[in-house]
């Protein structure tokens, strides 16, 4: 990257890293303390402005040749240092420390302060560790506040506002994620505030200084994008899709934990909701078919898109060094396309419903992108886990999806007598699952579904099949439910229903989401 790190030929960019580096040879500094050293006549002072420092020191710190580290309880809280690999070859190839070679400490501190703009650089005496900066009054540092207030704390204070008016440009074209913007702001704001104090010291007038501050950052959008571009490395945008793309998989992964406990509760639960149903006086019905098994899973795996969604979107902001808005719409149709391709060949038991839950997952995947985790945030909030889990329930058992109502005193051919049930019943099944039997005569009449209501086909002129005793249900016609009626015959001839039950048909063969949609379309 430069004549130092990787020993190429020096260039006006490798010039500058070595200042740079230079200047953090032996001591930690922050970026104001940098600049006052690369004005004490180093080979970058007329290569360097001031609105360059801070996206060198971004690109420095990107390529893992500086870092940085935030400590409160100092005027100017973000300091930089060499890494180990750099202090290493930075001792290898003799690079002098601070406090050595042609500019010592005392040298330095005999150099009149220059704040002339067209010089884009000055120079003062960096202080010792404690020591308040040079020209830093009483006011200067109240308005600093406290260890952890921002030099524009306050707003009733002229100065503090233009400090402001100039921070909110930059956060506003600065395209990184937010917790790095409010880093940024925190570091310009303490260098306005020392810069501002040194060129009181110098001779600016009070009103004028903070003015000229900014004035030597430059346009603070162009600063902004300059920033950004020293942040966006394709190293750290490979390294954030990688780990981003693993997030997905182990989110979607994960969420298969909860559709086996949700397949092995929903009977449960609809058992539930059709014994509260009794209660208020409705008849319901769930059509347990392995349709119904299969929705189950697509419910979870729309739930695990969302989160997959929220969680890899964050995640792929924070370590590509960008807004969430930057890389939504990239990611979003992406991750949704992959998603979709990957659900439309998962096999099961497909109808409509089921269908549905499946492509359903990109659209969960896209929805999550648009509210982004952010690393301060737990990952998964009580509120969010009770919402998941209604989501589920509800999509599971929503009236006119897979839970209906029908009327037992609509049978066909004869009401109930006096309205109700006068036995009970119930259908054994084999271990297989195809062989049932009510134990009794019964007819089996083919329904449809009408909105929320299982009716009777009404083109049925009579009972598909009359069965007495067992019946294997791979007779009957796929994808159809039925009508069970036990029925008496009197001795005048007429019929009388002693009872009413829903019967789901045979469950057709394993398919794909994309064969069901291919043979219906």
């Amino acid at each position: 990257m430069n004549e130092l790190t990787s020993g190429g030929a020096a260039t006006v960019e490798s010039r500058i890293d070595r200042a740079v580096l230079a200047a953090l040879h032996g001591q930690d500094l922050s970026g104001f303390e940098i600049w006052r050293w690369l004005g004490a006549g180093t080979d970058s002072s007329n290569l360097l402005s001031e609105a360059d420092l801070y996206p060198n020191l971004y690109r420095l710190q990107a390529h893992g040749v500086i870092r940085s580290t935030w400590q409160e309880g100092q005027r100017t809280r973000r300091r930089y240092r060499l890494t180990a690999d750099a202090l290493y070859r930075a001792d290898e190839t003799g690079l002098p420390r601070a406090g050595s070679g042609a500019a010592t400490r005392s040298e330095r501190s005999d150099r009149a302060v220059s704040p002339d703009p067209e010089a884009t650089s000055w120079f003062v005496p960096p202080r010792e560790p404690g020591e308040e900066p040079v020209g830093a009054s009483s006011s200067t540092a109240d308005r600093g506040g406290s260890a952890t207030a921002s030099p524009a704390a306050s707003h009733h204070d002229p100065e503090a506002d233009e400090i402001d008016r100039y921070l909110d440009d930059l956060d506003a074209s600065l395209d990184l994620p937010r917790r790095q913007r409010s880093l940024v702001r925190q570091e310009l704001a303490d260098h306005i505030a020392d810069s501002a104090a040194v060129l009181r010291v110098s001779g600016v007038p009070a009103e004028a200084a903070v003015a000229e501050a900014i004035y030597h950052l430059g346009d603070a959008r162009d600063l902004a994008s300059r920033m950004g571009r020293a942040e966006h490395t394709p190293q750290r945008r490979s390294s954030a899709i990688r780990r981003s793309a693993v997030t997905v998989v182990l989110e979607m992964l994960v969420w298969l934990v909860p559709a086996v406990a949700l397949i092995a509760l929903a009977p449960f639960i609809a058992d539930l909701a059709i014994a509260a149903g009794g209660l208020a006086g409705a008849h319901l019905t769930l059509l347990r078919s392995g349709e119904w098994v299969t929705s189950q899973i697509g419910v979870v795996l729309c739930l695990g898109a969302f989160s997959a969604g929220r969680m890899s979107l964050g995640q792929l902001a924070r370590g590509s060094r960008h807004r969430d808005g930057s890389v939504r719409r990239t990611w979003a149709v992406g991750g949704g396309v992959a998603l979709l391709a990957i659900a439309l060949l998962i096999p099961g038991w497909q109808d409509g419903p089921a269908v549905a839950t499946f492509v359903a997952v990109p659209i969960a995947f896209v929805a999550g992108t648009f509210r982004p985790w952010q690393s301060e945030e737990r990952r998964y909030s009580v509120r969010g886990a009770a919402a998941a889990v209604l989501v589920a329930v509800a999509i599971t058992l929503l009236p006119g999806v897979r839970l209906f109502t029908y009327d037992p005193n609509a049978t066909p051919g004869t009401p109930l007598t006096d309205g109700k049930p006068s036995i009970d019943l119930a259908a054994t099944k084999s271990t297989d699952g195809n062989t049932i039997s009510y134990g009794r005569s019964v007819e089996l009449w083919p329904a449809a579904t009408s909105g929320l209501f299982l009716v009777v086909d009404p083109g049925a002129t009579g009972p598909t099949k009359t069965v007495t005793g067992s019946f294997n249900i791979n007779d009957l016609p796929p994808n159809r439910q039925w009508w069970v009626v036990a029925v008496v015959k009197n001795a005048d001839g007429t019929s009388t229903a002693l009872d009413v039950a829903i019967q789901t048909g045979a469950t057709p063969t394993v398919s794909t989401p994309l064969g069901w949609l291919i043979s219906h379309f």
